[in-house]
């Protein structure tokens, strides 16, 4: 019995499971978007507090840290903490190996760069803001070949 060789071309390795490189960006992404999400609402229900309890705080920045919160808004914890929940759910797609996921969460996190360079005159993107989201978007980008 001779059997015939098989000519189509194999799946890629991981194909149908997550491979170990998405399942690490996922699991940081699951912290970095949920807590930023959290922190975010939270400063938006909190807004008029948090001035208040940074005049009391002994630490330096908090001045600082203070003219921010208040040259950003409400509103931009506000959009800032839905588009780190929308980011959120492109995660979980993509922990699904659902490639719409990418999509989600890539333009989530372009706009979650773009909102504070409209909402807060002055602002410059940190370059390590930069590479750390374009990296991000380059390392699920490779993985979404094990997506369907």
């Amino acid at each position: 019995m001779t059997e015939e060789p098989n000519n189509s071309t194999p799946p890629p390795p991981f194909f149908g499971k997550r491979p170990p490189t998405l399942t690490m960006l996922c699991i940081l992404s699951f912290i970095g978007s949920g807590g930023t999400a959290l922190s975010s609402l939270f400063l938006t229900m909190a807004y008029d507090i948090i001035p208040l309890a940074l005049e009391q705080s002994p630490f330096p920045e908090a001045e600082t840290v203070i003219e921010l919160v208040k040259a950003a808004g409400r509103m931009f914890f506000l959009i800032t903490g839905l588009l780190n929940l929308v980011s959120l759910t492109g995660v979980i797609y993509m922990w699904k190996l659902k490639k719409k996921g990418f999509h989600f969460y890539t333009l989530a996190q372009l706009l979650i760069l773009a909102v504070p360079l409209l909402m807060i005159k002055g602002y410059q993107i940190p370059f390590t803001t930069f590479l750390l989201t374009a990296t991000f978007i380059f390392g699920y980008r490779i993985n979404t070949r094990f997506m369907s």
